[in-house]
């Protein structure tokens, strides 16, 4: 199966299993991905979603071009508007465990997470220029928010892969963990995430997203405050304080 997928409690585990393509995204990945895409905003008990590659030298290279060249009906990407390559308008916290090569198309979800965690061995790159294209699925307006604007440029206009220190350095990864400990130390944050209050997260989330980029400042302000009280009417809200008064680690249900 080209996409693998897990539990380990509220945590979610997608693992992209073609490792002998350098986990590269062919039709039948797409597919499934946006299947298990699906699942994880569905189903209520599942909080955090971690997604990896499999093998040791690709997170994602990006999409198929071998299948793409030989066969135009196995270019997925001209039918993207009808699948789901990235968690895109699903306010669950995500996290990228990025353990190789993260690419194009990988690169695209790799950005799309909340929060990504790369080994030593990382590069990243869009890839697009030197392929006459343009880098899609959120690249170019999530680099340019992301990372330093002439870093961002330099990325997407060169086409050139930057390494993990350096991803690290401008941001662009929140932590670097031995490729041998990445997962654990991804699932680690995601047994974090899922301690937290969902509704919270998935508020707050959606109110930095929404509220940061595509509204002014007071719209934002208005939204975080509806977010806030919607939240506040939640058994999470009054657990969390009666945890806090007795004591002892909240019990979150989601409602």
């Amino acid at each position: 199966m080209p996409i693998e997928t897990s539990r380990s409690g509220r945590t979610f585990v997608i693992t992209l299993n073609r490792p002998e393509a350098m986990n590269s995204i062919d039709p039948e990945m797409f597919w499934q991905l946006t299947e298990a895409w699906n699942e994880f905003e569905r189903d209520e008990g599942l909080f955090v979603a971690v997604v990896t590659g499999a093998g040791e030298k690709a997170f994602c290279a990006g999409r198929d071009l071998v299948k793409s060249a030989a066969d135009a009906s196995n270019d997925w990407s001209s039918r993207r508007s009808e699948g789901r390559l990235t968690p895109e308008g699903i306010w669950k916290p995500t996290i990228a465990a990025i353990n190789g090569h993260c690419l194009a198309a990988g690169l695209a979800l790799a950005l799309s997470c909340d929060l990504r965690m790369a080994s030593p061995n990382a590069t990243f790159g869009t890839m697009a220029a030197k392929r006459g294209i343009v880098a899609g699925g959120g690249q170019t307006q999530r680099l340019a928010r992301y990372i330093p604007f002439g870093k961002a440029m330099e990325m997407i206009l060169f086409g050139e892969r930057i390494d993990a220190e350096e991803a690290h350095r401008i941001g662009l990864v929140n932590r670097l963990a031995p490729q041998a400990d990445l997962l654990d130390a991804a699932m680690e944050w995601a047994a974090k995430l899922c301690d937290n209050g969902p509704l919270a997260l998935q508020a707050m989330k959606q109110a930095a997203y929404e509220g940061g980029w595509d509204m002014t400042f007071r719209e934002g302000m208005r939204l975080e405050a509806r977010l806030y009280a919607e939240v506040m009417k939640s058994e999470d809200a009054a657990e969390g304080q009666r945890a806090f008064a007795e004591k002892r680690p909240a019990r979150f249900k989601g409602r």
